[in-house]
């Protein structure tokens, strides 16, 4: 196996963890939010129920446009609400709802029985040392975007 192929196997590997999160998802009937959303909602039940677009597109990778209109949504479901931000009125703080966090019970739920299907045939000792290998690899890949955008960084302060 090269070290290219890991790349693609990590990418198909949370193709098919999203898609079997939204298939179990889709099971409760209470569930208000798609597998997408929850990755927003998610954020925000780890950090007390708040965060900026900012915080939530960093913690959860997803592109600015995207965040932007499944925020709205999430606005739309009265799930989360936005506040402005005490220390700097163009942005909003994005807090949850009691309905959003109402939520938190059937991701939990949901992510209980994911986590038996991914990690089924794991021993404990096998899981902890491939989340330690996954941090690493997200820790590498977050400073190469940094390192990225000072790059453009410069680039810019050049033109």
């Amino acid at each position: 196996m090269t070290k290219e192929q890991g790349g693609y196997r990590a990418t198909h590997i949370s193709l098919l963890n999203g898609r079997l999160f939204q298939h179990l998802l889709a099971q409760e009937p209470e569930a208000l939010y798609t597998g997408e959303q929850g990755k927003i909602l998610h954020c925000l039940w780890l950090h007390g129920g708040r965060g900026t677009a900012t915080d939530i597109a960093i913690h959860t990778g997803l592109a600015n446009n995207t965040l932007t209109s499944m925020l709205k949504r999430l606005e739309e479901q009265g799930l989360i609400v936005p506040q402005p931000c005490p220390n700097d009125k163009r942005k909003k703080i994005w807090h949850l709802t009691d309905k959003g966090w109402g939520q938190e019970v059937i991701g939990k739920r949901v992510s209980e029985c994911l986590s038996i299907i991914f990690y089924e045939g794991f021993s404990e000792e096998e899981v902890t040392t491939f989340i330690s290998y996954q941090k690493r690899i997200l820790d590498n890949l977050r400073r190469g975007l940094d390192r990225k955008d000072k790059d453009d960084e410069e680039v810019a302060h050049v033109d």
